[in-house]
C-alpha cells in the first residue's frame, strides 16, 4: 500500500463534507459548529489522503496565549479522525506531526489539549507532549438527590446555604471584559487570554450559547463574570461553571448562581481550577472540592509541547490557568 499523502490545510467544501460525515462530534453539531471552532485559524488541518480520498483529519484551534507579560499564538488539538480501513497504520501520529512542524513553522508558540485515554500514550509518547496529569476538576454538591439514588433513597434536598440572588443574565461582554482580563493576567502564567473578544466569541457567538447563563458585575474598577451551563449527564442533573474570573465582586455572583442552580434542581456543579489560580480560592469558599482521580467518571488528560522560548513556561508547574471555557466539548 503506498503511503498517505499528508496537507495542512484551510477548510474548503471537501473537508466540511468530510467533517460531516466522519462521526466526530463536532461534524454531528453541523456546518456553523466546524466553522466556528476553526474560523481564526487559516490553516486548521492535517489532512491525509490516500488514492486521492480524504482518509485522516485532524482539527486545531488557534488562540492568543498568555505567557507571563508577553502574548503568543497556541494551536490546540481539538478533533482527530482516520477512516477504519486506515486504522492501525501510523496515520494519527503522522497527522500530529505534520501539524507540530506547521506550528513551528508558521511562528506558533505552543500545542496543547486534552487528549482521551485512547490519545493520551501517542501524545505523551511518540510526539513527545509534556503531561500535566489530568484536568483539575473542582465538585460542590448542591443537592442530596444525586447519592441517594445511589443507595435507592427516595430523598432530596439542598445541600447548599447558598441563595439566589436573582441576578439578570447578560448577553454581551462590553469593555469592562478587557478590563478584567488585564486585573487578572498578572496572576496568569499561561492562559487562553480571556479578554472582551474571546469571552463574547466563547459564549455569546458559540453554537450552544443558548444554553449559557452568563452574569456579571460590570464595575471597571473590579469586573467579576460566571458563567454556567445545566446539562443532564453522568447520571443526574449537573452543571459546568465554565468560567468564574473577577475581584471583589467576583464571590457574591459565585454564591448567588449556586443557590439558583440548587433551586433549580441541579445536583452537582463542577469547575476545573488550580491550587494556584486566581479563583481557586473563591471556588473553595464556595464549597467546591477537589475531585479525586479514582471517583471521576472520565478522564481527561492535559498535555502541551512549547515550539518557541517564549512557551518554555507552559511545561512548568504553578503557571496555567484553566477553566471550562479552555474545553472544545462543553
Amino acid at each position: 500500500m503506498t503511503d498517505p499523502i499528508i496537507s495542512i490545510e484551510p477548510l474548503s467544501d471537501e473537508l466540511m463534507d468530510a467533517y460531516l460525515a466522519s462521526g466526530m462530534e463536532r461534524g454531528k453539531a453541523g456546518r456553523f459548529a466546524v466553522e466556528w471552532a476553526f474560523g481564526n485559524n487559516p490553516a486548521p488541518f492535517a489532512v491525509a489522503r490516500h488514492n486521492g480520498q480524504i482518509v485522516g483529519i485532524s482539527g486545531y484551534i488557534q488562540s492568543r496565549m498568555q505567557f507571563g507579560s508577553e502574548t503568543g499564538i497556541a494551536f490546540q488539538a481539538v478533533d482527530s479522525f482516520v477512516s477504519e480501513s486506515m486504522r492501525g497504520k501510523g496515520i494519527f501520529t503522522q497527522l500530529a506531526r505534520a501539524y507540530d512542524t506547521h506550528a513551528t513553522s508558521s511562528g506558533g508558540d505552543l500545542v496543547w489539549g486534552f487528549p482521551n485515554d485512547n490519545a493520551a500514550p501517542a501524545w505523551f509518547g511518540k510526539l513527545g507532549w509534556h503531561s500535566h496529569g489530568q484536568v483539575p476538576f473542582l465538585i460542590k454538591p448542591l443537592r442530596a438527590g444525586f447519592f441517594c439514588r445511589k443507595f435507592r433513597l427516595p430523598l432530596d434536598f439542598p445541600l447548599t446555604r447558598a441563595r439566589d440572588q436573582n441576578l439578570s443574565s447578560i448577553a454581551e461582554v462590553g469593555e469592562w471584559g478587557d478590563a478584567l482580563w488585564h486585573s487578572v493576567a498578572p496572576t496568569v502564567g499561561v492562559g487562553t487570554v480571556r479578554d472582551r473578544a474571546f469571552l463574547n466569541h466563547r459564549l455569546f457567538n458559540a453554537p450552544q450559547a443558548e444554553q449559557y447563563r452568563v452574569v456579571a458585575s460590570p464595575d471597571q474598577t473590579a469586573p467579576s463574570i460566571v458563567a454556567t451551563r445545566e446539562a443532564k449527564k453522568h447520571g443526574g442533573r449537573i452543571a459546568y461553571v465554565m468560567e468564574a474570573l473577577g475581584g471583589s465582586s467576583l464571590e457574591p455572583l459565585v454564591m448567588s448562581e449556586l443557590g439558583r442552580l440548587a433551586s433549580r434542581g441541579v445536583e452537582l456543579a463542577l469547575a476545573w481550577s488550580f491550587p494556584w489560580s486566581p479563583n481557586y480560592s473563591t471556588l473553595r469558599k464556595a464549597g467546591f472540592i477537589p475531585l479525586p482521580e479514582r471517583l471521576r467518571p472520565i478522564h481527561i488528560w492535559f498535555g502541551s509541547r512549547p515550539k518557541s522560548g517564549l512557551a518554555a513556561p507552559a511545561d512548568q508547574q504553578g503557571q496555567w490557568y484553566l477553566s471550562y471555557l479552555d474545553s472544545d466539548t462543553v
